[in-house]
């Protein structure tokens, strides 16, 4: 009603001036009498009323709307009134709908394929490296293989980090909730990341119970915890540090924590190293860091419904925390 009365202030000050004007000049012209002013004012006072009322009545879905906003998309269809406003911008409520879906049409159709483009590149990327993998073999323990070997877990990393990402939007299509033995899956993860650990000196070790199992996606679950690790040793401060690797029950919850002797996060940074593409101070003095892992991890945890905190203390240790629903 306030919305009604905002919109047609100008009909009731106009009828409210040319009633008054009207009246005055009838009485000074000596056309009416006074007592009957009152009639004139009830009788036009009522005409403007019904006149009100149904302004009100035809339009009022479109002031009901305007009131409250729109809040779907579906709002576009619905009814606004009878009168030739509200069916105007009912109808270029539906038009602008229309070419929003074409729009939205054109982004989805570029989105797909460059996610098509994203996984066949990197697939065949995996191709080469796969072969140049098993040439190096012949030439095991010198120094320039050893090097490439490690040129070579980059490349891997960098593109199974691409594919994940690419895959993330269509988390529902590559999704299996199933029963997770943390344990098993810890020493998988480690086991493959061993030539991370031995070249860096770093000492896993993991405190977990057999018997500690979680709901969750094996495959997406061993990428996140992999980001962690390779994290955890990539800001490790000195050689010969531990980085430990523990599960444990507390309250409703299990919780999967990495925790590395590195060098810690700024304050600074703490509350923004989940955000995409953000390096902070560290990734500008180690180098090599995208800002996408943490990033990534975060999406991950947030699509398997886990929660993903971050703990640190400068030149001591950070600890990177997974809870999980029991």
């Amino acid at each position: 009603m306030k919305l009604f009365l905002k919109y047609n202030k100008g009909y009731i000050f106009i009828y409210l001036l040319s009633l008054a004007l009207t009246i005055i000049y009838s009485n000074v012209m000596r056309f009416i009498e006074a007592y009957e002013s009152i009639y004139i004012i009830i009788f036009n006072t009522f005409i403007l009323m019904c006149f009100l009322a149904f302004r009100y009545y035809q339009n009022r879905q479109l002031y009901r709307v305007l009131k409250n906003g729109v809040t779907s998309l579906n709002d576009a269809f619905l009814d606004f009134g009878s009168s030739d406003l509200s069916r105007d911008i009912s109808n270029l409520l539906k038009e602008q709908h229309n070419l929003y879906e074409v729009e939205i049409q054109k982004c989805n159709k570029f989105h797909n394929e460059h996610l098509t483009f994203i996984n066949q590149w990197v697939h065949q990327m995996k191709t080469p490296l796969s072969v140049m993998q098993l040439q190096l073999q012949e030439y095991q323990g010198e120094e320039k293989a050893l090097s490439m070997e490690e040129e070579i877990s980059k490349l891997n990393k960098g593109l199974n980090m691409a594919m994940h990402y690419a895959r993330i939007d269509s988390f529902k299509k590559d999704f299996l909730a199933q029963q997770v033995a943390l344990k098993k899956l810890v020493f998988d993860v480690v086991n493959e990341e061993k030539k991370t650990f031995i070249r860096n000196r770093i000492i896993p070790k993991v405190e977990i119970d057999e018997n500690i199992k979680v709901y969750s996606d094996n495959k997406w679950l061993k990428f996140v915890l992999g980001q962690l690790i390779v994290n955890g040793v990539k800001y490790s401060k000195g050689k010969g540090k531990e980085l430990i690797i523990k599960a444990y029950e507390e309250e409703k919850e299990i919780k999967l924590s990495v925790i590395d002797g590195g060098i810690g996060i700024p304050n600074k940074d703490i509350k923004r190293v989940f955000d995409p593409f953000f390096t902070g101070e560290n990734g500008r003095k180690f180098g090599e860091s995208t800002g996408m892992g943490l990033y990534i991890a975060k999406e991950v945890c947030k699509n398997l419904g886990h929660e993903i905190e971050i703990e640190s203390k400068i030149n001591e240790e950070t600890k990177v925390t997974i809870s999980f629903n029991r």
